[in-house]
């Protein structure tokens, strides 16, 4: 019936199908909630600091490219950041280290002031590119950390070491931070030393906790029932194993 090895493709064809037909639907016909994320719910408390201060608020996205899917994450949430920012006509910057991720930053922030009905207000100067270096990258925003003194900083994407550098250089300022990262070397560092962190895969899940969008949140559900259904069939393939049952399985498998 199958080509030689093509049985888990055509599975993986299916439940493809059926995640994106559940998705929609599941975004039309029920109300999904997410529950309560303090480092998201505190991005307001940020930006009124800032707006009280007249200080800025600092948004970092991290080292990664569009290929990397915090980064993607990270986008999402600085278009709610930055419509907020717009609403309270509060000086937003965004540092950039990849001068090719420049335009796409430039273009989701003036589409959230547009979207607020502040596109006046947006200046391209607010999205910053120091280096393609990662090391100068750094140096550069630790420099700007302590000559501007931003209000808040807001740290989304795709962090290594630097985490620390950029977490503490804020906290010597007085900024609140709102750290979030799915790099788990690096979430005790934002744990540490930040107001409040997301911890691990909260990061993908920020923009439709921010939007309260309802297919994302429903997108959000098949991802969590996909991670189910994987972890059943590790256990499975656990007890198969154990039991020495196997073997049909990897016929199956290999058919």
């Amino acid at each position: 019936m199958f080509a030689e090895g093509m049985i888990v493709d055509f599975l993986i064809a299916i439940s493809m199908i059926l995640a994106v037909f559940y998705t929609v639907r599941s975004s039309t016909t029920r109300t999904w909630k997410i529950r309560k994320i303090p480092g998201l719910d505190a991005i307001e408390e940020a930006i009124g600091r800032a707006t009280e201060t007249d200080r800025m608020v600092l948004y970092l996205p991290g080292y990664g490219d569009l290929a990397d899917p915090q980064t993607l994450a990270s986008l999402g949430v600085l278009s709610e950041v930055a419509k907020s920012t717009a609403r309270y006509d509060c000086n937003l910057t965004v540092a950039v280290e990849y001068a090719n991720l420049v335009p796409v930053f430039e273009e989701v922030v003036r589409t959230s002031y547009l979207a607020a009905g502040m596109a006046d207000s947006f200046r391209p100067q607010q999205i910053r590119w120091f280096s393609d270096h990662y090391y100068g990258y750094a140096v550069a925003v630790i420099g700007m950390i302590y000559r501007e003194r931003p209000a808040s900083m807001i740290m989304m994407g795709n962090f290594a070491f630097d985490s620390l550098m950029y977490a503490e250089s804020g906290s010597q300022v007085g900024a609140i931070q709102i750290g979030g990262t799915a790099n788990t070397g690096q979430i005790p560092f934002f744990v540490a030393a930040c107001d409040y962190a997301l911890i691990g895969e909260e990061i993908f899940a920020a923009a439709a906790y921010l939007t309260q969008d309802p297919s994302r949140i429903a997108t959000l559900v098949v991802e969590d029932w996909g991670k189910f259904v994987v972890t059943g069939l590790i256990i499975l393939g656990a007890v198969l194993a154990t039991a020495n049952s196997v073997d049909w399985l990897n016929q199956l498998l290999g058919s």
